[in-house]
């Protein structure tokens, strides 16, 4: 849950870099990136280690990635130039996600795990995420790092979507 309280102060230093330009609020942003990421791990690694794995906690996990994503990415649309239609898209999937996992959970007692795909699709926008906080301009053959992992962005959340939508489908009609 350590992602919830970080999200909006990652939010803060993207703003405070942006009016300010002062090198150490992206230094306050990577530090706040890499927590996010490895607090992401740790929560799911130390869980199975001690056994305390719960539904609950398999749904939250999610959500709590999710609301991170949803305020961080609000600043980078707001401050960083991140492409507001793919902000709208993750957000629209990400919110339809818990969505169908509340529901499958609620009315059906079933838990929808995250998948490969779902984890490709969270790596990407975090990898993403970074390139527009570091303002990495790269480019190779006339393809800008930014322009591929938006690619990979959008490419992981729409199979992600999809496979959301199968897995929802096949559970909505199952006896």
């Amino acid at each position: 849950m350590t992602r919830i309280i970080l999200a909006p102060f990652l939010g803060y230093f993207i703003y405070k870099e942006s009016i300010t330009g002062d090198s150490i609020y992206l230094a306050c942003e990577l530090g706040i990136v890499a927590a996010i990421i490895i607090s992401d791990f740790f929560d799911g690694f130390f869980a199975r280690m001690m056994n305390q794995v719960t539904k609950l906690g398999q749904f939250l996990d999610p959500v709590a990635d999710k609301f991170a994503v949803i305020i961080a990415f609000t600043f980078l649309v707001l401050y960083k130039d991140f492409p507001l239609w793919i902000y709208l898209l993750a957000s629209i999937r990400e919110v339809a996600a818990v969505l169908i996992g509340a529901v499958l959970f609620s009315k059906r007692d079933i838990e929808v795990k995250p998948n490969f795909i779902g984890k490709l699709g969270v790596s990407s926008i975090a990898l993403a995420g970074t390139v527009y906080i570091l303002s990495l301009d790269y480019s190779y053959r006339g393809i800008t790092l930014k322009q591929f992992t938006l690619f990979l962005v959008v490419l992981f959340y729409i199979l992600g979507g999809l496979l959301y939508i199968k897995t929802y489908i096949r559970h909505c009609f199952e006896k």
